[in-house]
């Protein structure tokens, strides 16, 4: 699956550098040190013994921005990460239609929501973050494939407000300094 996803990314961004491709932090770190590094796309389950939110960190702290994509959907896990720092998440049976997307909007800086994310962002017990009632419903709804008129009729927003309460339902999932 590795060859499929850096062929993708080299064919939608084909001035782009594939600076690393493996499983181990400390050796990526220490590849991509010397380099501008826009963007890591990043297994959610890289096999090397870390919790996915501990690798964000370390990415996020060298100033990366995060893509999570997994074959496996842990929500759990991805509200971790997405709250170390993540960008986004994109499942790997989404790739060829998300992935270019979500890497374009992390390298701006930018909110991407997916369905899928939005998905995983529902917050589920044992999770930490609290989302007002209206937020949550909007994630829901907007999970389920709703457009923004219909999101917005069941919610009682208006349709320019739905997204940015989608934006804010993923930024209660950030710390402060991200």
């Amino acid at each position: 699956m590795l060859g499929a996803i850096t062929d993708h990314l080299g064919t939608t961004f084909p001035g782009a550098t594939i600076a690393y491709k493996g499983a181990q932090l400390p050796e990526a770190l220490a590849q991509i040190r010397p380099m501008k590094v826009s963007c890591a796309v990043m297994d959610l389950d890289l096999g090397d013994g870390r919790i996915p939110a501990e690798t964000v960190t370390h990415l996020r702290d060298a100033d990366i921005p995060v893509v999570l994509i997994s074959a496996h959907e842990q929500p759990l896990l991805v509200q971790q990460a997405i709250s170390a720092g993540a960008s986004t998440y994109v499942p790997k049976r989404s790739i060829i239609d998300q992935l270019a997307e979500a890497v374009t909007a992390a390298e701006r800086g930018e909110t991407w929501i997916s369905p899928d994310l939005a998905a995983v962002l529902v917050p589920i017990e044992g999770t930490s973050v609290t989302l007002d009632p209206v937020a949550e419903r909007v994630l829901v709804l907007y999970a389920a494939g709703l457009p923004t008129a219909m999101i917005a009729a069941r919610t009682g927003l208006e349709p320019d407000q739905v997204r940015p309460t989608l934006e804010s339902a993923v930024q209660a999932y950030r710390p402060l300094d991200h």
